[in-house]
């Protein structure tokens, strides 16, 4: 590529190794591909908290030593965050005005700035939100706007949904980056990165369970309409399964990683048993401890699915991703218990990553993600150019009692296409699209 090529850095810390990925784009948008990518062991965290800052810095130290040189320096890159430690809250805000006026873009900063207080109170600035949505628009009564702003009222009202971490999580790895001399590009949620990095358009518009299963956890994220419409998280992860073997096997936990790693890449074949040292284990009985395990992850991900109130929507079903789908059985005992079209899916191909593993998914989704922002902000000029906003623009009538949760009218959400989506329309080239046609 070019000189003046477009360079992001992503990364991905995850709790058992780092994944750091370099990726240009050409100028024009013409060209994209990945020039470096390593993955590095390293042991500062348990689940998703650093416990030792010291270990992580020195594993993010050799990531970046093995890719970085004197012409091309690593000085700011964007990372996903998540873990238990993620919120989730969705609130219904109301702004309402002395008197009617033309709604504009201040007046949608406000609900945003008024809902932040709602959902944080005065602790406000202690939180990072992570992802944000805003849906159920609504101006002067019970009918769902697309496009509020241009239009005339006296209230305005929607209902916001924010994921979010502390402050204080954030600032422990940004001060073991700024200890290297990196700074921060873009902080994103790690299981909208891994959706990001796994899931074509098609799936993302028709409703999909996202689950990404890592080392330390397991997280669900559910979407419609390119939408994120709840995510949560929970400490459940092949680390899980290695303590059960090590623990009711009573053998050391490297050895259980070995089991593990021979069920990934299937090299157990016929044998009924299994060779740990001088044991040989009935590969039944480890198939028991990993299919109980198992069962804890498809109760997490069959309750999360329904405490959201969006099991209707699942068009394409459950897609699996992360290192631990690998494992022999895992993705089809999903599929048997859950009740739910499952399939695992790799991370979307990028020229530059030779065999890709389910692992890969977030890290690619945050380059992804960074590339997709430059790709928006060049053509935002065209995209205003080409846009007209409607005065009244109502998707239809709801009932006035009815309630304003979004259960009862996320059918009216899906239909409608919030602020950024109606301007991509006008592009003649959406983003994936135009990432297809790189390759």
């Amino acid at each position: 590529m070019r000189d003046d090529a477009i360079r992001k850095v992503a990364l991905d810390i995850g709790n058992d190794s780092i994944k750091l990925l370099i990726g240009e784009m050409s100028s024009d948008f013409t060209k994209i591909a990945v020039t470096d990518y390593v993955k590095v062991k390293h042991n500062g965290l348990r689940k998703s908290d650093i416990y030792d800052p010291y270990a992580l810095s020195e594993g993010i130290r050799t990531a970046i030593g093995k890719v970085e040189s004197i012409e091309s320096p690593i000085t700011r890159l964007s990372l996903a965050l998540g873990g238990p430690r993620v919120g989730s809250s969705t609130v219904n805000v109301r702004v309402a005005f002395d008197e009617e006026k033309i709604i504009d873009e201040a007046d949608m900063e406000k609900l945003l700035r008024r809902a932040k207080r709602q959902i944080f109170g005065e602790n406000e600035d202690k939180f990072r939100i992570l992802y944000k949505e805003v849906y159920n628009k609504k101006v002067d009564g019970p009918n769902i706007i697309k496009q509020p702003i241009g239009m005339e009222g006296k209230e305005l009202q929607a209902d916001v949904h924010f994921v979010y971490v502390s402050e204080d999580y954030v600032r422990q790895f940004r001060d073991v980056l700024y200890g290297l001399g990196v700074d921060i590009d873009k902080i994103y949620l790690d299981s909208y990165a891994s959706a990001k990095g796994t899931l074509d358009e098609e799936t993302r518009k028709m409703g999909v369970a996202h689950v990404d299963i890592g080392y330390g956890s397991t997280s669900v994220i559910i979407l419609k309409n390119g939408k994120v419409l709840y995510a949560k998280t929970k400490s459940l992860g092949e680390l899980h399964y290695i303590s059960d073997l090590s623990i009711i096997l009573k053998i050391p936990r490297d050895i259980a990683e070995e089991i593990l790693l021979k069920l990934k890449n299937k090299t157990i074949g016929s044998s009924e048993t299994v060779k740990c040292g001088t044991r040989k284990i009935p590969l039944q009985q480890i198939k028991d401890i990993i299919a109980a395990r198992t069962n804890d992850i498809v109760e997490f991900i069959t309750e999360t699915i329904d405490e959201s109130g969006f099991n209707g929507l699942l068009a394409r079903g459950i897609v699996l991703t992360g290192g631990t789908v690998e494992i022999e059985g895992i993705a089809e005992q999903i599929s048997n218990k859950s009740g739910y079209l499952v399939r695992k899916m790799l991370p979307i191909p990028l020229k530059g990553i030779r065999n890709s593993f389910y692992s890969d998914a977030t890290v690619v989704g945050i380059f992804l993600e960074d590339m997709e922002r430059e790709y928006k902000q060049s053509t935002e000029k065209i995209k205003e150019e080409n846009m007209q906003i409607p005065k009244r623009d109502v998707v239809r009538d709801t009932r006035s009692n009815r309630n304003d949760s979004v259960k009862e009218e996320i059918d009216v959400f899906l239909e409608t296409i919030d602020d950024s989506r109606s301007r991509e329309k006008e592009v003649k080239i959406g983003f994936f699209r135009w990432l297809r046609e790189l390759f």
